[in-house]
């Protein structure tokens, strides 16, 4: 009789272990296939996304950049009375903007500063020993260039490699009658003597292979109607210009940039991701593929020391109401 009592137990409760692991496994192919749901909601990682070239940029009226956009573009109400933004960029050669510069006049000062011409693709762009070379680097340039009729984005990507601070600063926009970018690189020694905004222009040892391609809108860069290209190659200013207006935070800078080693890279990267306004506050790229870059216009994707980076309106304008 005790026996029997023995065995009903012992089967009762291995019936209920039994049951027990069924339950335990329902729950763990729920938990999992809610895993699996849940990521396909997830950004995913960078190898399973479409190529960074085939990127699209949002539509302005359904950015989340679109607010900053139209903040940035404050002086829009006033660039009728300017001059300057009405340029036509078929006009004949004596067409001139708010400064009273033909295009003659432009081409004239532009040969006179050492600018060269690209006959292929009617720009203009700076060789490597310009005279701007020798005398570095401020943001007080970019100030005054708000009162030559240049009205422009820029944003400065700074970070520590070896024994100097090194900036990378770009801008994109109107440049009087033109319109264009640049890329920049400047160094300073740690225990430099310079004012902290200072900056001298990266020496032959310190020069970076970068380029760009340059859109007039983002409609242009979704439609990947390109106005003009740098191609790569080291240098420590990149630049190209041509005759025609744009919108400095619509118009479009794609850049290519590759840093010495891994180290100069997570600076750069860094950098990217802590780019500020002029006021301070981020401002920032984000990383192709988080969560964080859905939606965006500023974004890059890093591939080992290789940089892309998709520009719109990331940094700060050097311009306000005031200027023009």
């Amino acid at each position: 009789m005790k026996s029997k009592f023995l065995r009903t137990v012992s089967l009762f409760i291995a019936l209920t272990v039994f049951l027990c692991c069924l339950t335990a496994c329902g729950k763990k192919e729920d938990e999992e296939e809610i895993t699996k749901n849940g990521g396909q909601i997830e950004a995913p990682s960078n190898e399973n996304l479409v190529d960074f070239n085939d990127y699209t940029l949002p539509d302005e009226s359904t950015s989340e950049d679109a607010s900053l956009s139209e903040a940035l573009s404050s002086t829009n109400a006033v660039e009728s009375s300017s001059g300057v933004n009405t340029v036509n960029p078929t006009s004949p050669t004596q067409s001139q903007g708010s400064s009273g510069l033909t295009k003659s006049d432009m081409v004239s000062l532009l040969k006179a500063a050492g600018y060269v011409y690209d006959p292929e693709q009617d720009i203009y762009y700076t060789h490597m020993n310009p005279w701007q070379r020798r005398v570095g680097f401020t943001s007080e340039y970019d100030t005054g260039a708000g009162y030559l009729n240049m009205e422009y984005v820029t944003f400065k990507c700074d970070f520590t490699y070896g024994d100097k601070y090194w900036r990378i600063q770009c801008w994109k926009g109107q440049y009087a009658l033109l319109s264009g970018a640049e890329m920049g690189v400047y160094t300073k020694d740690i225990n430099s003597s310079l004012s902290e905004d200072f900056y001298a222009c990266a020496n032959d040892d310190n020069l970076l292979e970068m380029g760009f391609d340059f859109y007039k809108t983002t409609k242009d860069y979704n439609d990947r109607n390109r106005l003009f290209y740098r191609p790569l190659e080291y240098h420590w200013w990149q630049t190209g210009f041509k005759f025609g207006y744009c919108n400095p935070t619509n118009c479009v800078a794609v850049m290519t940039l590759y840093a010495k080693d891994s180290k100069m890279a997570d600076g750069i990267e860094e950098g990217l991701q802590t780019v500020k306004n002029k006021e301070g506050k981020l401002n920032p790229f984000y990383e192709y593929g988080s969560n964080m870059a859905r939606g965006k216009a500023n974004i890059y994707q890093r591939n080992g020391n290789e940089f892309k980076i998709i520009w719109v309106t990331a940094g700060y304008t050097n311009y306000n109401g005031n200027m023009i």
